[in-house]
């Protein structure tokens, strides 16, 4: 029988990764995760949609200077959506392998409040606020609810700040296990995604 003091020795060095990888997530990647690419004024201004969930656990707010005017970007967000235009992401992930669009779709550009978004093939966003060239807010209300913020910030003439705000209050292992931890790389490529679209098409105009 092994003695009490090997038996914690053992606990000691099982669990102390574990520890460490939890202080640097925490302290570290998440801080990072949660505000990629945004001002630290950014991430403290009111954007529509905040007070909808209440404590979340999860408030994430990224940002992306685009070299375009709003008006340029904003039909790429409207036309977003699962089998939509995709989401600039990881196709295999979240558009059935389907690769997200590389120019305007006319037919996915009238969106207005209280259409559905379709985020899946059992999941979709209802559009609860919307002002062209500057406000997009779509809300998911199914168990947990989210809410995903979009702001476009002009600079000036030729150059926008593109900012996401996403927040919903965890109560299942999969939001907060493997959402919460990863969802970062999906919007990173997101945000890059329509920087590239939208700065490709002023190239070309």
């Amino acid at each position: 029988m092994m003695k009490p003091h090997r038996l914690r020795r053992l606990a000691f060095w099982a669990t102390a990764p574990l520890v460490v990888l939890a202080t640097l997530f925490y302290t570290l990647y998440r801080p990072w995760a949660l505000s990629w690419g945004a001002t630290d004024q950014e991430v403290a201004r009111p954007m529509v949609g905040d007070g909808i969930v209440e404590q979340p656990t999860f408030d994430a707010t990224r940002a992306v200077t685009i070299n375009a005017p709003a008006a340029r970007i904003w039909p790429w967000l409207v036309q977003m959506g699962y089998q939509r235009a995709g989401f600039y992401s990881w196709d295999l992930l979240d558009n059935a392998g389907i690769p997200s669009a590389e120019r305007i779709l006319p037919q996915f550009q009238g969106l207005k409040v209280g259409d559905l978004v379709p985020l899946s093939d059992d999941a979709d966003a209802e559009v609860v606020a919307l002002e062209p060239d500057s406000t997009l807010l779509l809300v998911f209300r199914s168990g947990e609810t989210f809410t995903w913020a979009w702001g476009l910030y002009q600079i000036d003439a030729e150059h926008t700040r593109l900012i996401s705000r996403l927040r919903w209050r965890a109560t299942g292992v999969f939001s907060r296990f493997i959402l919460d931890p990863f969802e970062i790389i999906m919007m990173r490529k997101c945000l890059l995604g329509i920087k590239r679209r939208a700065e490709a098409r002023m190239d070309s105009t």
